[in-house]
C-alpha cells in the first residue's frame, strides 16, 4: 500500500500513541470507513451497477464483485492513511502548548532515572577523589589567581576515615592578570607543588565534618545509607534537622543539603535519585545547557538562586550517566567585570572499594580519624 509507505517517508518520528488513543482513533476511522462503504454500495445500486433480479448471468455478477472488492480495498487504504495521520496528530504536541514539566524537572528527573537504575554499591571503603579550584587574589599585586589542589576522602564501614590534600598549581586568572604577573617579574605563585616540600600533603577539611550536609545535619554513614529513596520522604527526613532560627529558609537550606548529598556523599543510588527529584521541586532553579565545569567537561548546569549575598550554587551533571560532575559557586569578583566561578569542587572519581587506603608519608595531623 503506497499510502502507508508515503507516510513512513514524509512523516517525522513521533512518540507512540497510548492504547486509549489508538482505540479511539481506530473506532473513528473504521466507523467512517463502514459508512463510506455503505454509501458507495447504495450509489452503485441506484446507478444500476449491481445485478438486478432476472437480468444478466454469473459473469456480470462476478465482474461487479471484483469492482466491489477493489472499491473496498481503496476505502480501507484511505482509512489506514486517515488512521496513521490521526494517531500522528494525537501524538504531536500542539504548537504553543507548554509542557507541564519544567526544564529543571526534566534534567534532574532524567538524571534520577539513570541513578535509580544502578545497583547498590559494595565494598568496605567509599573513596572520593576531587579537585578543588578557588579564585583568590595575589597578596602583593592584587590580580586574580586561580589555585588548584587534589583532595582525597575515604570513609570506611568500619568507622575509620582518611583524607589528604595536595596543592597542585596557582596561576594568573585571565589575560589582564597574566600581564600584571609578567610585569611583576613572573614570581612563583603559591600554594603549588614545590612551595612547601616539608608539607606536601595535609588535611584540608576536618574529618568529623566529612558527611556534614548542612548546618544541623551531620549523619553517620549508617544513617546516610538508610535515607529514604523517595523525594517527599527524603525532604521530610532532612527537614527534621532544619535548625530553628536559621538565617536560611527551608528551601535555601535544602539546596545546600541536597546538592552535597547527591554530589559528595556515599548515599545509595536510590537516595541520590530522590535527592535530584527533591531539588527539582525547589523554586527558583534554572538550567544552563551546552555548558560545563571549570575543567571544560561538558554537561548540564542546574543553577540555584543565591542563599546568601550574591553567591549562586551550580550543580553540573553529566548528560549520559546522570552523575554529578561538579559543584560550583558563582559570584561577582572584585577584580573581574562579571560573575565567575570562584569556588568549585570537581568530582573526579567516587567509588567503593575493599582496598584500605594508605595515607601519603609526611601527612600532617588530621589525615586519619
Amino acid at each position: 500500500m503506497r499510502e502507508i509507505q508515503f507516510i513512513d517517508e514524509v512523516m517525522p518520528d513521533v512518540p507512540a500513541a497510548s492504547p486509549a488513543q489508538l482505540a479511539a482513533a481506530r473506532a473513528r476511522v473504521f466507523g467512517a470507513a463502514h459508512e463510506t462503504n455503505a454509501a458507495t454500495v447504495e450509489r452503485a445500486r441506484r446507478a444500476g451497477g449491481l445485478r438486478r433480479q432476472g437480468s444478466g448471468g454469473h459473469c456480470g455478477h462476478s465482474g461487479h464483485a471484483g469492482r466491489r472488492r477493489h472499491g473496498l480495498m481503496a476505502v480501507l487504504a484511505a482509512a489506514a492513511v486517515v488512521l496513521v495521520i490521526t494517531i500522528t496528530m494525537v501524538a504531536v504536541r500542539k504548537p504553543g502548548v507548554e509542557s507541564a514539566v519544567s526544564p529543571v524537572q526534566g534534567v534532574l528527573g532524567a538524571a534520577a532515572d539513570r541513578l535509580a537504575a544502578q545497583p547498590p554499591a559494595t565494598g568496605g571503603y567509599w573513596r572520593l577523589e576531587t579537585q578543588e579550584v578557588i579564585l583568590t587574589k595575589d597578596g602583593a599585586k592584587g590580580f586574580p589567581v586561580q589555585e588548584r589542589g587534589n583532595n582525597v576522602l575515604v570513609i570506611g564501614r568500619d568507622g575509620r576515615r582518611y583524607t589528604w590534600y595536595e596543592a597542585v598549581s596557582a596561576a594568573p586568572y585571565g589575560p589582564a592578570a597574566e600581564r600584571a604577573w609578567k610585569k611583576a617579574g613572573s614570581p612563583k605563585l603559591c600554594p603549588a607543588r614545590g612551595c612547601d616540600p616539608n608539607g606536601r600533603f595535609y588535611a584540608r577539611h576536618p574529618l568529623d565534618q566529612a558527611l556534614k550536609l548542612a548546618d544541623g545535619l551531620t549523619p553517620t554513614l549508617g544513617e546516610l545509607l538508610a535515607l529514604p529513596r523517595e523525594a517527599t520522604a527524603l525532604r521530610a527526613r532532612l527537614l527534621e534537622s532544619y535548625p530553628a532560627g536559621s538565617e536560611l529558609s527551608r528551601e535555601q537550606w535544602l539546596v545546600g543539603a541536597g546538592v552535597k548529598l547527591v554530589a559528595q556523599t556515599p548515599a545509595t543510588p536510590g537516595t541520590r535519585a530522590a535527592g535530584y527529584r527533591m531539588l527539582a521541586a525547589l523554586p527558583g532553579a534554572g538550567v544552563i545547557d551546552e555548558a560545563g565545569d571549570v575543567l571544560g567537561r561538558q554537561g548540564l548546569i542546574v543553577q540555584f538562586p543565591p542563599a546568601r549575598g550574591d553567591v549562586a550554587t551550580q550543580l553540573v551533571i553529566d548528560k549520559q550517566s546522570g552523575q554529578a560532575l561538579a559543584v560550583q559557586q558563582v559570584a561577582p569578583h572584585p577584580s573581574l567585570s562579571e560573575k565567575t566561578v570562584w569556588l568549585a569542587t570537581i568530582i573526579k572519581r567516587p567509588y567503593w572499594t575493599d582496598v584500605r587506603p594508605v595515607v601519603p608519608p609526611g601527612c600532617r595531623a588530621g589525615c586519619t580519624y
